[in-house]
Order: C-alpha cells, then sequence, then structure tokens
C-alpha cells in the first residue's frame, strides 16, 4: 500500500463525504427530501465513490478501506449534527432541551440506519470475496487434476 492510495481513500472518505453532506445541507435541502438523501443517497453515495476507488484498483486491505468508509461516515454524520444545531431554533413552548433532544435522536437513528446500510454492504461483499476465492481455489484443484 502506498501514501498516495491511502490518502485516496482518506480524502474521499474523510473529506469529501462531509463536504457533501455540509453541500446538501446548504444547497439542496429545498430540492431533495432530507428523509430521502440521509436514508437512501448518502449511502449510495459513499458506496459508489468507494466503488470507483475500489475499480482503480487500490492495493488497500479491504478492512483498512470500510475502516475508512466508517470514520468518513461519521464525520459525514457530526458535521450534520453541527450543522443543524447551529441552526437549532427551539419554538418559546417547548421545554428546555427539548430541541437537542430531538436532534440528537434524530442523528442518532440516522447515524444508526447509515451504519445498517454499510454493515449489509460489507457483509454481502465479504461473503461474494469469500465465494469468489473459493471458487478460484476449486478452479485450480480441478486444472492441476
Amino acid at each position: 500500500m502506498t501514501r498516495i492510495q491511502l490518502l485516496s481513500v482518506i480524502t474521499i472518505n474523510l473529506i469529501l463525504l462531509p463536504v457533501m453532506q455540509l453541500s446538501y445541507n446548504l444547497f439542496f435541502i429545498t430540492t431533495i427530501a432530507e428523509s430521502m438523501f440521509q436514508l437512501l443517497l448518502f449511502p449510495l453515495l459513499i458506496l459508489l465513490l468507494n466503488l470507483a476507488l475500489w475499480c482503480c484498483r487500490l492495493k488497500i486491505a479491504s478492512s483498512i478501506h470500510w475502516i475508512f468508509i466508517y470514520v468518513g461516515q461519521g464525520t459525514a454524520l457530526a458535521c450534520y449534527f453541527v450543522l443543524h444545531y447551529w441552526q437549532l431554533e427551539p419554538y418559546p413552548d417547548m421545554p428546555p432541551g427539548e430541541a437537542a433532544f430531538d436532534l440528537c435522536m434524530i442523528t442518532f437513528f440516522i447515524g444508526v440506519w447509515q451504519l445498517v446500510a454499510l454493515l449489509l454492504v460489507n457483509v454481502s461483499t465479504l461473503v461474494i470475496t469469500k465465494i469468489g476465492m473459493s471458487l478460484k481455489k476449486l478452479d485450480r484443484i480441478k486444472s492441476h487434476c
């Protein structure tokens, strides 16, 4: 693994994902429904960007790659929370802290959903990789016989 390969994974997952999250909150929140973005489009964007990196044939272990995917998702979620916390204006009849608690709960549920979606993809890619490797071994054994 070279430094440039590792930097490309870090750049995509730790810089580009939070920038995409912030750009959605600043520019596209009025055109794309937030639930649609947070629960479907954002995990799909994470996967597509990392699939493009994977197609570049980076020689990075998949475990390291997935760690950076999870850290990038967490960083983007933290950016989501901070941006919404700055914009937080509780209603006058709300008890103190109710708006912040609601934001914490929404952020928690969004994070859990995104984490579950990424874990499902992670497990499925692991299973597909293991099946592919076992089929290659089987082909080698058949060719030697």
